[in-house]
């Protein structure tokens, strides 16, 4: 490597360094930009394994949350934050540099985001004792500060008598039993997007990629149905032995698995929507009449994703 080059590559790397930092900065100090400053984070830690290589990631990286660690008096939640979301730069960044197939970049991507998310999650607990499965005293006046704003504006009126005095608990006693879910569900949202805009970006600075498939393209294999027996079978189970641990696993695998029949079902109904002939406002009457019969158009939507990996509804298709 030449004197230039090097001089190019070191600018690179504290360019994209400052921009970790910087980020991070904004997702730690302004709570609204969480989640926007969650998706961009392992941005510019993938782009040092594109332009550079995995040792500058690292070492951009580390600086980084070290950077935030000293600068912000919460250390830990700083340096946590930097490496969680740093490392599924890295991982998005090998697999984009060795061209690995859309379905199997995205799979993986938020497969790394959910093992992160839990491995950080359960290192937090190990370090402070406060474990991140369990309500806060923060998150339970939110979260009944919220049931209060609903209540005043009398979204509860139709409530059986008998389960206006209770309702609140048992929102948050369902809110904290499924925290683990949650936990899932958002770190896999989390990546989905961080995919998306990685995809809009590369392909804006013209870098190669694979063909992405269309969103109506989306499947599951036959056998991602042992999911949700497993999900029935524990949460049956332990209700009927009043094993709350395992009737918790099985909730919440039901949890995770809604959402991901959920995007699914979503993709095998656009598929026929664009497939059966029919003339455009019919098709936008039935847009309407689904958004107004909401609840159960999300059970048939549901339905399509649970039974589309058994029958394969749109290979059947002539």
């Amino acid at each position: 490597m030449t004197t230039g080059e090097k001089t190019r590559a070191l600018a690179q790397w504290a360019f994209f360094t400052s921009l970790v930092a910087v980020i991070g900065l904004a997702g730690i100090y302004l709570p609204p930009l969480y989640f926007i400053a969650t998706v961009l984070l392992p941005l510019p830690v993938m782009m040092l394994v594109l332009r550079l290589d995995i040792r500058y990631a690292a070492l951009g990286l580390t600086a980084a949350g070290l950077f935030l660690a000293l600068l912000i008096t919460r250390h830990m939640e700083a340096a946590f934050y930097v490496l969680q979301f740093g490392l599924l730069g890295i991982c998005y960044g090998l697999l984009f540099k060795n061209r690995v197939t859309p379905g199997k970049n995205i799979a993986a991507g938020i497969l790394c985001s959910v093992t992160l998310t839990l491995f950080f999650a359960v290192g937090f607990y190990l370090l402070t004792g406060n474990s991140p499965f369990v309500l806060g005293e923060e998150g339970r006046q939110a979260a009944e500060q919220w049931l209060a704003a609903n209540q005043s504006a009398g979204l509860f009126n139709d409530l059986p008598a008998e389960w206006q005095g209770s309702f609140g608990e048992r929102v948050i006693a369902t809110f904290e039993l499924l925290i683990p879910g949650q936990y899932v569900v958002t770190a896999a949202a989390e990546a989905a997007f961080t995919y998306l805009i990685a995809v809009a970006y590369l392909r804006r600075i013209n870098y190669f990629l694979p063909p992405s498939p269309a969103f109506t393209a989306l499947s599951l294999p036959w056998y991602s149905v042992w999911g949700l027996i497993t999900g029935l079978a524990l949460t049956l189970a332990g209700d009927l032995f009043s094993w709350a641990p395992v009737a918790k696993i099985g909730k919440n695998i039901l949890f995770i698995l809604f959402y991901l029949y959920l995007i699914l079902g979503l993709s095998v109904s656009a598929y026929f929507f664009r497939k059966v002939n029919l003339a455009k406002p019919i098709k936008i009457f039935l847009l309407i009449l689904s958004a107004v019969y909401l609840p159960f158009s999300i059970m048939i939507i549901i339905l399509l994703g649970v039974v589309d990996p058994l029958v394969n509804l749109r290979r059947r298709q002539p």
